[in-house]
C-alpha cells in the first residue's frame, strides 16, 4: 500500500449519488449482475454478503464519463486473466 498527501483542488468532478454494479460468480464462473441505486458503499457491501449464497462478488462504482466505465471497489473476478 501506497499513501501520499493530496490536495483536494486536483479533482475535475464528483458524483454525490454514485451508482455500484455487484457480479456475483459461482463456481464455474457464471455470473449474476445488479445494479444498485440510492445507498452507500456500506450498505451495498452488506446486501452483496447477504445475497451471496456462497458466491465470490465484485463491486464496483459506475463511472459514467465518455460511456460507463466500472471502478472496483472490492472483490475480484474469477473470469479477468
Amino acid at each position: 500500500m501506497d499513501i501520499r498527501a493530496v490536495d483536494q483542488r486536483d479533482q475535475t468532478w464528483e458524483i454525490l449519488q454514485p451508482r455500484y454494479r455487484v457480479y456475483f460468480h459461482d463456481e464455474t464462473g457464471v455470473a449474476d449482475e445488479y445494479e444498485v441505486e440510492r445507498a452507500d458503499v456500506d450498505e451495498v457491501m452488506a446486501w452483496a454478503e447477504a445475497q451471496g449464497e456462497g458466491r465470490t462478488f465484485v463491486l464496483y462504482a459506475c463511472a459514467p464519463r465518455d460511456g460507463l466505465g466500472l471502478l472496483r471497489l472490492a472483490g475480484s473476478d474469477p473470469n479477468a486473466r
